[in-house]
């Protein structure tokens, strides 16, 4: 009956270690989000200031500022989403999703599959081959 005891009582201390382990994780998790969250801000506000900088040096030199208007444009609407959790309707799209769904749409590896490796190309770039067949 002792024995039944002890080992009730290591297997509560046992549980209570992990579930304390748990919890101190996932605050150091919380922490570090909250961490990059603020960093992330911090460096969005520094590129709105120099955004709005480079409208006023534009405007001051006479210059063309459409480039200058879309940068801040971009900034502020980073800005505003980071504060608030949502992009602002006005935002235009995010460049890099530009950038990726420029890469993916298949002409190289069309190209290289079909013709060039045969069916090497069907097993490495299956999905993509079906997609395009």
């Amino acid at each position: 009956m002792f024995a039944a005891a002890l080992k009730e009582s290591e297997a509560l201390d046992k549980a209570k270690r992990e579930k304390e382990q748990q919890r101190q994780a996932a605050e150091a998790a919380r922490k570090a989000e909250a961490r990059a969250q603020a960093d992330a801000l911090a460096t969005a506000k520094r590129d709105l200031e120099r955004a709005i900088q480079a409208v006023r040096d534009a405007k001051r030199n006479g210059r063309s500022t459409v480039e200058a208007d879309a940068a801040w444009k971009v900034a502020k609407a980073r800005v505003i989403e980071l504060e608030t959790g949502a992009a602002p309707a006005w935002a235009p799209p995010a460049p890099v999703q530009e950038a990726d769904d420029a890469g993916d749409d298949g002409a190289d590896v069309g190209d290289d599959g079909d013709d060039a490796s045969g069916g090497d190309a069907a097993v490495v770039d299956g999905a993509v081959a079906a997609e395009q067949a």
